[in-house]
Parts: structure tokens; C-alpha cells; sequence
């Protein structure tokens, strides 16, 4: 948007100063020019005639100079605080400014110019607002929410012009629910529930101005709380309501909401669903005091709320979500635990029968509490977040073995006693272990033959089954360190996802079987900016290779 009165509104405009220039040094010899440095008087306040939804025409006292006045600016303030200037030739007073938006307000002040190029001073600045668009709706909307849930959404909001005239400047505005705010980079002013944005776009600007039947679109993100992501409402232009198109319906809210099985620990919710709005709905969100809870089970229209603190009030509000992530108002109910003493914490776990993908994990039983103990549950450590992965049967069981772990990996972990009413113990000592590496039954060598000036390059992969055991049917895996990418691959399945730097190959019919000891090479070409580091890791059908 210009910020200067050196941008021209349209090429009418720089014809009209160009000739401005041309009648200066027509009129007056340059020792003339040279001599007259007074400047014109400030002309009048302008004042507004012939006022439209998108037209106005201004006029002003004129300016008098010892020379003559050649010509006026008349600067109009932008809501970003630049000016955008039109012009006038000669003596002339009065101006018609087109292309403005209904119920507007606008600013404007008057400056004369003389033969040698002095400016007078700024005419008093005098503010004058369209008429609104009275010949039907002015502006339609429609809006899209990109994505909703864990308490923030993305959004889009697309602006059409249904009149006749051309939008340079123009305010939209919508209502959010109490609870709902956009995040402030997007630009958006707020007014209590009301959120407004004002757009420039002049003819000068890339974008250039909003013609009649087009649209523009904004996009933002925001938060909301526990009230839920309704839609925008009371959608405006210039304060001109708009007609809402497309607008989506959320869900509505889920009904009957039940707390029975209430223990010292957890809570067990039921619902009726909810009805659907535009969109079916995907599922349910639970949050348990303000905060989304990971359900236990798998029953839909129920959870298992497990871990709570015994004699506490908790408040837990379910919400649908629809296929589209929007999300639906809230039903509620307050459920207080009653108090319970935890079982004692189990004894120091012990590891044996490491494997590569599990282990056996060995502890001494705990103490039960107030209620009986139901058993144990064997939680991964990551930092201070705990990850159950293992749940003991009945109390009596004090081992646990570990299935489903990843060769080569490091873990810690550590077990609490669970009772009848879920309540968790305090945590053993935590115990720490590393399973055994896969042996490596594979080697991969990575050659390239780069094109020069980051144009792309050629990668050659050979692949030898160094294993006892012919390959039959196999998937080569590794992840490009930069930004490479590959374009069209040869002798494999070559696919890479979409700003994604993993990168996967799978046998063709006629070289699924690998023998012991035989060797194959499949190829790509591919492309990247900036640096074009190796791979360093290959696996073929989950294995790690030597890589050479």
C-alpha cells in the first residue's frame, strides 16, 4: 500500500501531474523558475458534494500565488497512516474521487502547487463517509474452519463483492463467542466480542483493489476454552451486514451425560450422542478440569477416567467433534471421588530376557491400600511423562513381559500397584535396560553423481543380502538429511510424501527374490537447494544395513 505522494493513483493521475511538469516549463523561463521560491497560499477546507456508495465529488477555495497556481494535490488518509494522493491541472477546484466502498469514512486535505514546484501548506483536513449500498447485499462470506481442537483452530474467511463498484478500502468484521480470541499476528482488532481487520488495496498494490463478483480471503488461528470453537456471527463490511454462504453447522451437544463406577481414582463417563451438524462426527472430546483426557477404551459414547486424586471435586465437560474439526458446545457434570489410602509402591523391578524387540520385567508385590489390589501397571519413562505399557492380569502376577520394543533402543521404566477402585501407588524405582540390535543382514551403497549449480543429481543404490536367507519381497527405507528430493526413480516403486524427507522403495515384480550373497541396484533422479548431504541410515523390510 503506498505510504508516499509519489504513488499514482491510475495512469489518468500521472498523465495529469506529467502535465503539470510540461506547463511549468512552458510557462515560466528557467531563470524564472529558479527565482520563485513563494509558495501558494493554503487553500480552503474541501467540501463534499454529490456523495454515492462509491463516488463523491470534492471542492475547495483556491489557492493564490504570485505566479499562478498550476495545479492540487488532494491527499487522502489510508487506514494504515500513508496517504494516496489524486491530482488536479490548472485552476481548477473541484474533483470527483471514484472507486470508493459504501460507508466508508474517509479523510481528505487539498495542497496547491505553483509553476516552480512549490507546495503550499495543507488545506484543513475535512472527513466525509459514502452512503450505504441500499440496492441489495452489499457482501457475501463464507467461512471454513481449516482445523479445530486442543483448545486452537485455523480458519479462513473468503470476502465477496456483490456490488456494482470497485472495494480500495474496506473493514470486515464478525462476532467470536466469549472464550474464543485470534491470535495477534493476524492483525485483527478487538472490541469485546467483536473482531474487525480493515484491508487497503489500491491499484497500486499487488493484490489491487476488490472488483465487482470478486473475492478475497483471509486466513487467521486463534484459541478457544472450554466453551468449545463455535462459528464466527453478525459477519460485516463497513458495518453492512453479509449475506453467510457455506457456513458450516457444528454439532450439537451430547446429552445425558452419566458419572457412574465413581472410585477414590477414577470416574467412569456415558453420553447419548450428539446431533450432527453439516459434517458427521468423528468422535468425542473429554476434558477432565479444563485439561483434553486420553479415554480408556474404546467405547465411543463412553470413557474411563483413571488416575484422579481421591476426595476431589473434578469437572468434566465432553464436546463432538465433526469430520471438519468442528467442534460442538459442551455438556458438563462435577463428580467428587471419595477419599482412598493407595496401595505401597511395588519392589525395585528386575530385567532379564533382553531381546531385540522385548524383555522380562520382576518385581516384589506391593501393599494393598484401602481397597484390594487389582494389579500392575508398567509405565515407559520419557523425561517426567510416563507411557503405560504393560498391564498385569490380577494381583498375584509380579512379572511383565515386554513385547513390541525397538532393536537397539535404550529404556527406563518403572511400576506402580493398581487397586479395585484405580487407584495407582506411588512408582518403584525405576530400572533401566537396552535391547539387543538387530544383526544386520543387509549393506547399501550410496553413490551420486551430482549435475552442478544445485540443478539435481543422480543417486545409484546397490543393495547386497549379506544374510543366510534370500529376500523375498522387500522395502528399502531411508530419510534425506536436506532437502532433496526425488523426481523419478528406476528398477523400484520410488515414493517420497509431500514435505517429507522419508523416502521408500519397494521390489517390482521381476526383482522381488534376493539370494544370499547377490547384490542389486536400483536408481533415482532427484533435486535440492542448498547442500546435497548422503544418507546415513538404510533399513530393507525394517532391518538396519551397513552402509558403505
Amino acid at each position: 500500500m503506498p505510504s508516499s505522494e509519489t504513488r499514482l493513483r491510475s495512469p489518468r493521475t500521472a498523465v495529469a501531474l506529467l502535465a503539470i511538469a510540461v506547463m511549468s516549463l512552458v510557462s515560466a523561463p528557467a531563470a524564472h523558475a529558479a527565482a520563485d521560491t513563494a509558495a501558494p497560499t493554503a487553500p480552503g477546507a474541501p467540501t463534499f458534494s454529490q456523495v454515492t456508495p462509491f463516488a463523491l465529488t470534492l471542492t475547495w477555495q483556491a489557492s493564490t500565488d504570485d505566479t499562478g497556481v498550476s495545479g492540487y494535490l488532494i491527499r487522502r488518509t489510508l487506514p494504515t497512516g500513508g496517504t494516496w494522493v489524486e491530482s488536479t491541472s490548472g485552476p481548477a477546484t473541484t474533483l470527483t474521487i471514484r472507486d470508493l466502498t459504501p460507508n466508508n469514512g474517509y479523510t481528505f486535505t487539498v495542497v496547491a502547487t505553483d509553476a516552480a514546484g512549490n507546495w503550499s501548506a495543507a488545506s484543513p483536513a475535512a472527513g466525509v463517509r459514502t452512503l450505504a449500498y441500499t440496492a441489495g447485499s452489499m457482501c457475501s462470506v463464507v467461512y471454513q474452519p481449516v482445523s479445530s481442537g486442543g483448545g486452537s483452530f485455523s480458519a479462513q474467511v473468503a470476502m465477496t463483492n456483490l456490488t456494482p463498484g470497485v472495494w480500495q478500502e474496506w473493514t470486515l468484521g464478525f462476532a467470536l463467542a466469549s472464550g474464543q480470541r485470534i491470535n495477534p499476528e493476524w492483525g485483527f482488532q478487538q472490541s469485546g466480542t467483536r473482531w474487525r481487520q480493515t484491508f487497503v488495496s489500491l491499484w497500486s498494490s499487488g493484490a489491487g483493489p476488490l472488483l465487482s463478483g470478486g473475492t478475497r480471503s483471509v486466513n487467521f488461528t486463534g484459541t478457544y476454552s472450554a466453551g468449545g470453537n463455535p462459528p464466527p456471527t453478525d459477519f460485516s463490511i463497513n458495518d453492512h451486514p453479509c449475506t453467510v454462504t457455506g457456513q458450516p453447522v457444528p454439532p450439537g451437544s451430547p446429552v445425558n451425560l452419566t458419572a457412574g463406577d465413581v472410585t477414590p481414582g477414577s470416574v467412569s463417563l456415558t453420553w447419548t450422542a450428539a446431533t450432527a451438524g453439516t459434517n458427521p462426527i468423528s468422535g468425542y472430546e473429554v476434558l477432565v478440569n479444563g485439561y483434553r483426557y486420553t479415554c480408556v477404551g474404546v467405547n465411543p459414547l463412553g470413557c474411563l477416567v483413571t488416575g484422579l486424586s481421591p476426595g476431589t471435586a473434578n469437572a468434566f465437560a465432553v464436546r463432538a467433534v465433526d469430520t471438519a474439526g468442528l467442534v460442538g458446545p459442551a455438556t458438563t457434570i462435577v463428580v467428587q471421588t471419595p477419599a482412598a489410602l493407595p496401595p505401597t509402591a511395588p519392589g525395585n523391578p528386575g530385567v532379564s530376557a533382553i531381546t531385540p524387540t522385548g524383555a522380562t520385567l520382576t518385581w516384589t508385590a506391593a501393599t494393598p491400600g484401602t481397597a484390594p489390589l487389582a494389579g500392575y501397571v508398567v509405565f515407559r519413562l520419557d523425561g517426567a511423562t510416563e507411557t503405560p505399557i504393560a498391564v498385569t492380569p490380577n494381583a498375584t502376577t509380579t512379572t511383565a513381559t515386554l513385547t513390541g520394543l525397538t532393536p537397539g533402543t535404550a529404556y527406563s521404566v518403572r511400576v506402580r500397584a493398581r487397586d479395585t477402585g484405580g487407584v495407582l501407588s506411588g512408582p518403584s524405582a525405576t530400572v533401566g535396560f537396552s535391547t539387543s540390535a538387530v544383526p544386520r543382514t543387509c549393506a547399501v551403497g550410496y553413490t551420486v553423481a551430482d549435475w552442478g549449480n544445485g540443478s539435481g543429481f543422480t543417486a545409484t543404490v546397490t543393495v547386497t543380502n549379506t544374510g543366510s536367507t534370500a529376500l523375498s519381497g522387500w522395502t528399502l527405507r531411508f530419510s534425506f538429511p536436506s532437502s532433496q528430493r526425488v523426481v523419478q526413480g528406476w528398477n523400484a516403486n520410488w515414493t517420497q510424501p509431500p514435505g517429507s524427507p522419508d523416502v521408500t522403495a519397494t521390489n517390482l515384480g521381476w526383482n522381488a527374490t534376493l539370494q544370499p550373497g547377490a547384490s542389486f541396484s536400483i536408481g533415482f533422479s532427484g533435486s535440492y537447494s542448498g547442500a546435497n548431504p548422503r544418507p546415513t541410515a538404510f533399513t530393507i523390510n525394517a532391518g538396519a544395513c551397513a552402509v558403505s
